[in-house]
This record gives structure tokens, sequence and C-alpha cells, in this order.
């Protein structure tokens, strides 16, 4: 396949900056490869190249495209391909002892930061039950993403309890760390970063020497004379000044899409992307919109969800693979009928030959996937959960269902040795160890043998911990035998023995969405109760069993059905997406959302950090829509119980952009001129006498707003109007928007299909009488 226009000019800039602004699915990939090889082609050696990006597995396909375009031409073995930890931990390999480090130094995963930092807690007399060790860590790895040290966040003299307490534990850490010849994952970017900055400040060349003979590291920063940045869009303050110190002297072309900008979360900042033209002068910026991966309805959805954002450079993808299906949209009456219709859904795909690997169905959040596994399992088929853990197969809910195994069976040992020092509550593996050892000798149970642990060889603190943990246990049964309804009893499980709320304390995005499941677990007992009231927890572990053996589903099947989150969905493709639970509260997130109601309670404009958490839901509901291929459903509930609540509801404002042309079935809130009317008799006060009409002329920002002085007196109107079709009813006190005035509260109307006019009270405007096809109720 040909470069098309766009993408032969971005492969072809030479001279300045370039930004490649590459939306969905119009060939990034082979824009940067086909620059690489014509960059080498042109006779730049190789070693004098860099590309950057985010995974290995996008480097290793980024290098293989190369070295297949360059085979029998140019070796490419001294490319510098890799990620930034990667090009990083090599620069820290070759130079890292100014910073530290020899060159043998060994980098810690997340499992070895978390027991580093365990020993840190003990060194210093610091309660786990407090604050998490991960949660420390958390707070660490975003100062590094922002290329922070702990030095300069004591500079800063700044106030409250975690602030000083990250300070403190952060540096014995570091100097932990630093004693072991070892680095994290961060430190390989800021160690790297500070090695870049300092070199040839501190050192003067000999009379007649190059200060590149002095400092080496000076050779490294003139090293490039090509940079490529893929996923721009996705660098922190760190990356980006990486980046920029290693292109110094070379011609800068970074490529990203920041409408696909989704992980804030995490440290990434879409002002680098948004801010790269006017940060690097003379900068070129080339847009690539013919997308090859889907068809015109899917992209029209795209469009007018993503056109709503703010703070976006703009473009419009367009397609040569004609408009395609319609996009599929389904209201269901509550989250199990929505489950059924995903099944239903699938099943017509499969009947269709679309692979079942080529079928996707995405959440918001991994609690939602509960009531779709369940119904997947019950109709006997294969799922994969992608970027994840089956609902039944997370930690946490293992952990919870361990609680209640051991409730309902005390001689289950397993469950004694996962639970017992979960959360920490102090029994270590010593303890558990001579446990063990008298459980074995005397043929019985670990919690029979806990009940007097002094005969096992447990003295000390631990004997008390123990009795406190049986204490609890016993009481939890007693409860059990009781009666106690089996979704209260999960909740006072997670209560009693501190497991949601050491999570909550944790304060990370991690650990809110380990709460999201708990919760979602607490109510998925008390549907099981309320469907099966004659059935016991017993009864509800066997089911589970069944749900989480490999024979229902599972996360490894090659050939299976893909379930994910959507920020899993990232950088993937499918025939047929099927998009769920697209209401307010659930997408967007009810977190996100709360930043608007404050706002609207406070009387004031949102926040620029409260306008970015919604930005970037809408990117991610844009990254959603451009996965689909062919074939894009989107469901929404207007019950849910979700979390253990129930929620009304109300169609997302992405489904609500959608437009009508391009979808099949009702888009929630949108006015449609021919469709509405109003009963007889709820017309709105004569207004008085007007002079004629003007002349026509052309329409201008304000030629919707028909003045009607009479309707700021108009009495509210009682009951809804009649509705035509699939419109909305009219009703006092409904929600709408206009272009101009903003949100407002409909207090009458006058009028019918496209001559209705709708009278709508505007927070410090007043009332205003105005077409209705020109609203957009909420």
């Amino acid at each position: 396949m040909q470069l098309n226009p766009a993408q032969q000019a971005a492969v072809e800039h030479r001279g300045s900056p370039l930004l490649v602004l590459a939306g969905a699915g119009t060939g990034k990939t082979r824009v940067i490869t086909h620059r690489v090889a014509a960059l080498m082609d042109e006779g730049v050696p190789p070693w004098r190249i860099l590309a950057v990006t985010f995974t290995n597995k996008a480097a290793a396909e980024m290098r293989a495209r190369i070295e297949k375009m360059c085979e029998g031409k140019v070796d490419v073995s001294q490319l510098w391909v890799g990620t930034f930890h990667s090009i990083s931990a090599r620069i820290l390999r070759r130079h890292g002892e100014s910073v530290g480090l020899s060159r043998n130094f060994a980098i810690y995963d997340t499992d070895d930061q978390t027991r580093l930092m365990k020993r840190v807690f003990k060194e210093l007399n610091r309660d786990e039950d407090q604050v998490k060790p991960r949660a420390i860590l958390g707070h660490l790895d975003q100062l590094k993403n922002r290329g922070l040290t702990i030095s300069q966040v004591e500079q800063l003299g700044l106030e409250g309890f975690m602030t000083r307490l990250v300070a403190l534990l952060g540096r014995r850490y570091e100097e932990l760390l630093r004693a072991a010849d070892a680095a994290d994952f961060g430190d390989l970017l800021v160690l790297a970063v500070k090695l870049l900055e300092k070199a040839g400040m501190e050192q003067q060349p000999r009379p007649g020497a190059q200060l590149v003979d002095v400092d080496p590291v000076i050779g490294l920063k003139r090293r490039f004379l090509h940079v490529v940045v893929d996923e721009y869009q996705d660098t922190n303050p760190v990356q980006a000044r990486l980046v920029e110190l290693l292109s110094g002297r070379a011609q800068l072309c970074v490529v990203g899409d920041d409408d696909q900008a989704i992980y804030g979360w995490r440290g990434a900042d879409v002002s680098q992307i948004l801010g790269f033209p006017d940060h690097q002068p003379g900068c070129e910026l080339i847009r690539l919109e013919q997308n090859y991966r889907s068809t015109g309805h899917i992209l029209r959805c795209a469009d007018a969800i993503i056109r709503r954002n703010e703070g976006r450079l703009g473009k419009t993808l367009w397609s040569e693979l004609g408009d395609g299906a319609l996009v599929t949209l389904r209201a269901c009456e509550d989250e199990r009928e929505e489950a059924r219709f995903v099944v239903n859904e699938i099943l017509d795909a499969l009947n269709e030959d679309i692979p079942p690997e080529e079928i996707a169905v995405f959440y918001r959040t991994h609690a939602q996937s509960r009531v779709i596994e369940q119904q997947l399992t019950d109709n006997g088929m294969r799922y994969a959960i992608f970027g994840g853990l089956g609902f039944f197969e997370r930690k946490e809910i293992k952990d919870t269902l361990a609680y209640l195994r051991l409730l309902q069976n005390p001689n289950s040992d397993l469950d004694f040795t996962r639970i017992v020092n979960e959360p920490a509550r102090g029994i270590g593996d010593t303890t558990v160890g001579r446990l063990t050892a008298l459980a074995a000798n005397r043929n019985v149970s670990l919690l029979t043998v806990a009940r007097s642990p002094e005969e096992a060889g447990v003295s000390g603190a631990a004997t008390k911990r123990l009795a406190g943990f049986v204490a609890m246990i016993d009481e939890l049964a007693a409860r059990l035998r009781a009666g106690v309804p089996l979704g209260q009893l999960a909740a006072e499980v997670l209560e009693r023995t501190g497991y949601r709320d050491a999570l909550v304390h944790e304060g990370s995005e991690e650990s809110e969405a380990r709460v999201e499941n708990l919760d979602e677990f607490v109510g998925a007992l008390t549907d099981f109760v309320q469907e099966h009231p004659d059935q016991t927890l017993a009864d509800y572990l066997e089911q589970v069993s069944l749900v989480s053996d490999a024979d229902g589903g599972g996360h490894g099947e090659v050939r299976a059905v893909r379930l994910m989150t959507i920020h899993s969905a990232k950088g993937l493709e499918f025939e047929k997406v099927i998009l769920t639970g697209m209401e307010e509260k659930v997408f967007p997130h009810s977190r996100v959302i709360a930043g608007e109601d404050a706002a609207r309670e406070e009387g004031r404009r949102l926040r620029p950090e409260e306008r970015a958490q919604i930005e970037e839901e809408r990117r991610l509901a844009y990254v959603a829509v451009t996965r689909a291929k062919r074939q894009l459903v989107v469901t929404w509930a207007k019950r849910r119980r979700l979390y253990n609540q129930e929620f009304i509801g109300t169609p997302s404002r992405f489904v609500r952009d959608l437009p009508p042309d391009s979808v099949r079935g009702r888009v929630p809130g949108v006015i449609r001129r021919e469709a509405v009317s109003v009963p007889q008799g709820l017309s709105l006060p004569s207004a008085p006498p007007r002079a004629p009409a003007p002349p026509a002329r052309e329409a201008s920002w304000n030629s919707d707003i028909v003045y009607d002085e009479g309707a700021a007196a108009a009495p509210a109107r009682r009951g809804p109007a009649a509705v035509h079709g699939d419109a909305p009813a009219l009703y006092k006190g409904m929600a709408v928007r206009h272009r101009q005035y903003g949100e407002g509260t409909l207090v009458g109307w006058d009028g019918s299909g496209s001559n209705l006019k709708l009278a709508i009270n505007f927070s410090g405007v007043g009332v205003k009488t105005i077409l209705a096809r020109f609203c957009e109720p909420l």
C-alpha cells in the first residue's frame, strides 16, 4: 500500500520540528517506520537516529518493520529504538556513575519496590494500617513523573501529613536504593535526565581538548541528528524533558493524537502535545485524517463526540470504506437485560462468521464485567479478559471469598493462610509456619491450633493478634449461622476485617477500582439472595467456583470473545465492538461528574482540573468508538445496580452527542423538529403585537432566539407534552442547554413541530424563548 499525500509529507519533511497529528487508524506506525527508513536511505547513519515509544511490543514491532524495509541495504543494528525506560537504562548503564549507579545496577520491579518500602516502614516504625507502602510508592512515582526529587519537595515547604510522610519515607527509600546499587522504574527517567542536565557543567576541558573528552555524556547529547517519538500525547513532563535533552541538535519529529490522550491519571500531560507547536519554533504540523480502519458512520459518531472538547488541535477523520452499517443504540431496562442483549449480539456476529477474537465488549470499570461474565458463562460462551483478570480472579474478590469460605468451612487451611494476615495485622510467616507444623502433627485445622497458639511455640504480641483474628472469625461465623443476609454479611466482613478501609486509605486510582469491585461483589451477593431466597452461602460459593473454572471462560483463550476496560482497548481494533454502560455516572465516571455537580451547587465555573477530567473522559469515549472497524453497538440501562447501589440511568452525554443520521435506534435527548408536539390548550400567553419582520438576511450567531417578552410572565406548565415518535416528553423543570446561554430550566412552551418554542429560565439571564430545534435536553 502506497503512502497517501499526508503520510508522504510526514515522511519527507526535513529542516524543522514536525508534529504529526495522527488520528485513530490513520497509519502512524507506517509513517514512523517509513520516515526512519527514508533517513537511512538518504545516508543518515543508523546510530544517529533515535526512535522512542512506550511499550516493548511497539518498539519490537517498529524495529522489525524497519529491518524488513532496509534488508540488504542498511545495517540497522546500531539504530536506537526502544521505550523511554529502556533508552534511559541504556544511558545509565554507560554513564551512570555520576548519579550513583554502576554499570551493573539492578532495576527493581513493583514487588521489589514494595518489599523495600516495607523495610523502610519497619525501620522508621511506621504503621502499615495507617498508610500502605504502595500508597507511598504511588506518591513517589507521581513526583518522579513530574521530574521532582525529595529534596525539591522539602524545599517547597508544603504542609500536610501525607506530604511530610512521603518526604520522610521517600528519602530513606532512595538511600536504600542507592546503597543497593539499584533504581526503580521512575528513577530510570529521573536519573537519566539528571545525568544529561549536569553534563559539562562541572568540568572544563584542558587547553586544546574538547569538552566531550572530559564528559562523554556531552557526546550523547550531540549524538542524534534525528529523533522520532511515538504516542507523544502520553508523555509526562520528565519524558518530555528527556526528549528535549536528547534532541538538542536533532530534527525532532513527534507523532501522536491529542484526542487519544487518556492516561492523565498516571501522569501523562496532554499539554505536551497541545503546546508542541508553540514551544518549537518553525514547527510544521501535518494531520493524518484518512482512516483505514472504520466505516463512515462510526467515524462520524467519533467526531460528534470529540469535537465538543475545547482543548484539542482539531482534525476530522474520513474513510474510503463507505458509510457501512449504522451504529446500533439499545436502551435496556437494567444491567441483566443489557448482558443478555450483549450475548445475543455476540451470537449474531458469530452467525455472520465474525471470528470470536474479532468481537469485543467494552466497559468503563472492571466492576461492570461481573454481570456480563456471568451471562456469557451461563450460555457456555468462552471469553478472554484482555489487560486484566476476570471479576472473580481479582485479588480483592479472592480474598473476600476466602473469608466467606472460612466462615462456611473452618477447616479450610488454604483460606486461613490466604487471609490471616490480609490486610496486614502482624501475623507473619514464622507464626503461620509454627501453626502449620502443630496442625499437621495433630491432624487438625489451622484455625483450631490458632485458638491455643502457645502450644505451637507462638508467644508475645503474635498470640494477642491471633486471638483477635480468631475472635473476629468466630463472631462473623455466628452472624452467618444467625441467618444474616449474605450481602450484609459480606459488607460486615469487609468492615470488621478493615479490608475495605485499607484500600480507601491507600487513595490510589488502582485502590479506588478495587473498592468498586468489592462494592460490586456485595451487590452480587444481595442479588443472589433476592433471586434464590432458598439457597445458602455454600450454594453461592459453588456457583462462583463454576464461574471461575476455566471451562466457563477465563483470560487465556485465543479464539474467544474479548472483554476489557476502554483503557485496555487503546491501540486495538475489532470487527465488532459492543460499548456497554453508557450512562451518566458510569461513563463519564461519577468521580469525574462530581466536579460538575460541585460547580453547579456553588454557582461557579468548572475549575481547569475539573474540565480536564471531563475532557479526558470524552477522549476515552472517542478511543472506544474508534476501535470498531465495521460494527458498533452502544448500550445503556434505565436502571443499574453497580457497586451495591441502585442507579437510575440517564443516557450518557456521549450517547446524546451521536448524530441521528448515523445511528439505528433512538438518540436520547435529541429534539427532532417533526417529532415533538404539545397538547391542546398548553400555549403560552400571546405576545404583544410585533413590528413587521425585517427583510431576510444572513443568519447570525443568535438567529435562533425568538424574542417573546410575554415569556417572562408565562405560567409554569403542568404535565408532560404529548410525544410522537421517539422524541422526549416536555415537562416543567426539564434541564435544557443552549449554545449561548448554557444550561437552563424549562418553564413553558408554545407551538409544535418546527415552530415549537421553549420558555427557558437561564441563571443570571432570566427567561428566554427559543426555538426548540436549537436546544438540547440534558
